[in-house]
């Protein structure tokens, strides 16, 4: 519980350094969706259950800051409704998450190369569905090499921020006592000498 905690504190402090991520605008204006890609890292080291809950904490936290219309002292200053409806994130991050627990075995032996690409690939995901979404709701879709581009290299800059936290989680799990990786899912059998 110690780790899920600290994990869901990393999360807070993700949101808080994510306002100060710049657009990239040599990269087709991108950016590093930094706590899309923390609470995917979360996802594969947590079980199914308490991934659900962080898929709404982060997708609730996500909706308050970037879905809904904004209210001031003035009046309505907002668009005349939100493009998304409000959940949609919580639900889109519980789909996704469900999809990077199918990779969850893999990670646990020890093995990233797969869960760092589904991250990206996740990533990926989540901005095309939005965007289909958003464009649902106004009426029309434009399909530019631009945009793809942006989307892409997004979700790269994403995924290249994945391993160091799924490092960062595997220090903090070792700290706290909280298995990550399973032990002794295989045997080892000696082969001529070798042992696999």
């Amino acid at each position: 519980m110690i780790y899920f905690t600290l994990i869901s504190a990393f999360l807070v402090l993700v949101f808080f350094i994510q306002e100060f991520i710049p657009v990239l605008e040599w990269a087709y204006h991108s950016r590093m969706l930094l706590v899309h890609a923390a609470f995917f890292c979360a996802a594969v080291t947590v079980p199914y259950p308490l991934m659900l809950a962080l898929a709404f904490f982060t997708g609730f936290v996500w909706e308050a800051r970037y879905h809904l219309p904004i209210y001031s002292a003035e009046g309505y200053t907002g668009s005349p409704q939100p493009e998304l409806p409000f959940g949609f994130t919580i639900f889109l991050f519980g789909l996704l998450g469900s999809f990077i627990q199918g990779v969850r075995p893999v990670f646990r032996r020890g093995r990233w190369e797969l869960p760092v690409f589904m991250i990206g690939v996740c990533t990926l995901v989540g901005i095309v569905i939005e965007y289909l979404v958003i464009s649902f709701h106004r009426g029309g879709f434009i399909w530019t090499a631009e945009l793809w581009f942006m989307i892409l290299m997004t979700s790269l800059f994403s995924m290249l921020a994945a391993p160091f936290i799924l490092l960062l989680f595997s220090k903090l799990a070792k700290w706290t006592g909280y298995k990550i990786r399973m032990e002794g899912i295989t045997k080892k059998y000696s082969f001529y000498g070798n042992t696999f």
